[in-house]
């Protein structure tokens, strides 16, 4: 099957680039210059104005605005989302220094995300600015893998000492020129992916979106790879005029079921998330006073072993942005756990070269409970491309709201690195120290079904960490890059193992000029992750579960011609004995490939 994808991309190549040679002959003139005019009124361009494509204002990104200090924000646009190896969000965070990614399987087996020894609490996602909670069977831990991708065009990272901050930018077509998308991808065990996408705006400000993503593969029999399969819609309809006003609702619609196996249950909910939002600003340029209101409804049903459930959440938020400052506050209601939370952000560059953010939030919970957090970054630019951050994080906060049992914890944590960035390399070095820490519970996702108790995180120590990530251009088109991560702990904590690295070898060139406008792309990358041996929790006895060491390697090239993409990706190719989650093991050279297409008008 790969050498039918390689001899079938090469016959597409090969027949472009013949294409593109008939084009190159076709621009000869052959008729005489004297035998036409230039007062000839058929030669005038008929065009109706109003049918040519046109730029409108669209949404506001629900991102943390204002100057950030340089090293504290990692950023993945729509390319990055394409030519990589990411195919779900767990992916995506494993570029991210110290995130360990706790896979039970291939595709469609839970993959957890672990970052600072902090469990559930060292990981927040939100959804065009409203924070996406855990529903369901597991109402503490969130699996990123279930978040569908399809609908995203931007995803914002941002790294505090012992957690991280998600941000997910949906879909906003800014032209009148309809877009629309056409995936097709398959893999060993009959994986398939079809995805599907719709994007219109009219020249009144109205819009409307649509992706369906199915994915299915029939699982390794005998192994935590289990069948599954998913179907994700993603509806949006809004208005936006102008760059002052505009509103917009959109729903996610997730179902997916995740067959029983030898060490996974039956799991089948579906969910659905609902939200309404407006915004109003005062001037068109970015800057000035700016509001935002939100209303978010989400349900889960269907599964067998809970109870259906619903939340809804509304927040207003106000800011004020300046060319080089950033102030606003958020009033949020989430749900009965969480009634009230007060938010407020500030960012100011008093002078090129210095940057200084922060954010606080006080939330009251119920059972008359509270919890509040505050947090300072601050970033200076020296001389010779080098450059200066550090983060002070401050919190006395609940794990678990929906715990009644959770009283909360006091921890303050600091970070600090030194960066340097050149033309052809960008090395940072930095450290860390994190207060002990007590997690709560234990991700569903990959706790065996023949358990016969509770699993359990143990707790955490002070921990000081050293950390190293950069990228070096070896050659035009060629590039290392990597990160490595070391909790300075003999065993490290629960998931987080000493001596963490990931390297990747890159090649990227547009070198076939055949093509116009470098609309030709090849990619590949051999990426290589490898962790000493650590710990995963605790077992029903209380015993600590070892996590061995391993090197895990693999392979994907994509080659792209204008709005066609064609990817492959290998996984563990080094052939190890592979396992993430002791008692979950993952699959030799598991392959995926397919090709997407990216239509306009």
């Amino acid at each position: 099957m790969t050498r039918g994808l390689a001899s079938a991309a090469a016959l597409l190549l090969v027949a472009a680039g013949a294409a593109a040679q008939v084009d190159s002959m076709a621009r000869r003139d052959t008729v005489p210059r004297d035998s036409t005019t230039r007062r000839d009124t058929t030669a005038r361009d008929t065009t109706a104005r109003d049918t040519l494509p046109r730029y409108l204002p669209v949404f506001p990104e629900a991102i943390l605005t204002g100057p950030l200090p340089r090293g504290t924000r990692y950023t993945f646009n729509a390319d990055s989302l394409v030519l990589s190896n990411v195919q779900t969000l767990s992916d995506l965070l494993a570029h991210i220094p110290g995130v360990y990614v706790a896979r039970g399987g291939i595709y469609g087996a839970g993959e957890i995300v672990f970052y600072g020894g902090r469990g559930a609490a060292g990981l927040e996602i939100y959804w065009d600015g409203i924070p996406y909670l855990p529903l369901g069977r597991d109402s503490v831990f969130l699996d990123p893998a279930r978040i569908s991708l399809a609908p995203l065009e931007r995803i914002d990272v941002i790294v505090l000492p012992a957690s991280l901050r998600v941000y997910l930018v949906t879909l906003r077509q800014r032209s009148t020129e309809t877009a629309s998308q056409v995936g097709v991808a398959t893999g060993e065990v009959k994986t398939a992916n079809y995805r599907g996408a719709f994007l219109r705006r009219w020249r009144s400000g109205l819009g409307l979106s649509l992706v369906a993503d199915y994915n299915n593969t029939d699982g390794i029999e005998g192994s935590s790879s289990s069948a599954f399969n998913a179907v994700d819609l993603w509806l949006k309809a809004e208005y936006v005029p102008s760059r002052r006003f505009g509103v917009s609702y959109q729903t996610l619609s997730s179902r997916w079921h995740r067959r029983p196996g030898p060490r996974t249950a039956d799991w089948n909910p579906q969910r659905r998330d609902g939200m309404l939002q407006l915004f109003a600003a005062a001037r068109d340029d970015g800057v000035g006073l700016s509001a935002r209101a939100t209303f978010a409804t989400t349900g889960v049903s269907r599964d067998t072993a809970v109870p259906d459930r619903s939340l809804s959440q509304a927040a207003l938020e106000v800011t004020n942005d300046w060319s080089r400052a950033h102030l606003g506050v958020a009033i949020r209601r989430l749900d009965h756990a969480r009634p009230r939370q007060f938010e407020g952000t500030g960012a100011w560059s008093p002078f090129p070269g210095l940057t200084l953010a922060g954010d606080a939030r006080h939330a009251e919970y119920s059972r008359g409970r509270s919890g509040n957090r505050a947090h300072l970054a601050a970033g200076l630019i020296l001389p010779a491309g080098l450059s200066l951050h550090g983060d002070l994080a401050w919190a006395h906060d609940l794990r678990a709201p929906l715990d009644s049992t959770d009283g909360g914890q006091r921890t303050v944590d600091a970070s600090g690195a030194l960066r340097w960035d050149r033309d052809w390399i960008s090395l940072e070095v930095g450290g860390a120290t994190r207060d002990p820490f007590v997690p709560i519970a234990f991700p569903v996702a990959i706790t065996a079904s023949d358990s016969s108790g509770a699993l359990r995180l143990s707790p955490t120590q002070r921990t000081r960490y050293f950390t190293a990530h950069g990228g070096l251009r070896l050659l035009p088109g060629l590039q290392l890059s990597g990160w490595y991560f070391d909790p300075l702990v003999r065993s490290g904590n629960d998931f987080e193992p000493p001596y963490h690295t990931r390297v990747s070898l890159t090649f990227y060139s547009k070198f076939w000029r055949v093509y116009r406008s470098g609309i030709f792309g090849l990619r590949g990358e051999l990426a290589m992750e490898s962790w000493s041996r650590g710990t995963a929790g605790l077992d029903t006895a209380g015993a600590l579960r070892i996590l061995p060491g391993v090197t895990i390697g693999e392979v994907n090239v994509e080659v792209r011609i204008a709005g066609v993409t064609i990817f492959w990706i290998q996984r563990n190719v080094t052939l190890q004995r592979a396992s993430y989650v002791p008692g979950f093991d993952y699959p030799r050279r598991f392959q995926f490939y397919g090709v997407r297409w990216l239509f306009t008008n």
